[in-house]
């Protein structure tokens, strides 16, 4: 499971992290995350591990980036 997945289910699910993190994101932008690109950009990273109170860390985030570079996730 992608971090980001984790992260948004911990948070309460799409729609809660979407109305949490910031104005214009939208529940089909954070479906797009979890679901198409398996990774959150890189600008929320941060506050999307602060809204699982650390659960998720800011290190796991960005491993998804890695394992996408690296061919790992299909977009």
């Amino acid at each position: 499971m992608s971090a980001i997945k984790q992260a948004v289910d911990l948070i309460g699910g799409q729609t809660a992290t979407a109305k949490t993190l910031a104005f214009g994101v939208t529940q089909t932008q954070v479906w797009n995350w979890v679901n198409r690109h398996q990774q959150a950009p890189a600008k929320y990273i941060k506050r999307i591990s602060e809204l699982t109170n650390g659960r998720v860390t800011v290190d796991e985030l960005l491993a998804d980036h890695e394992k996408n570079a690296k061919g790992g996730a299909h977009e």
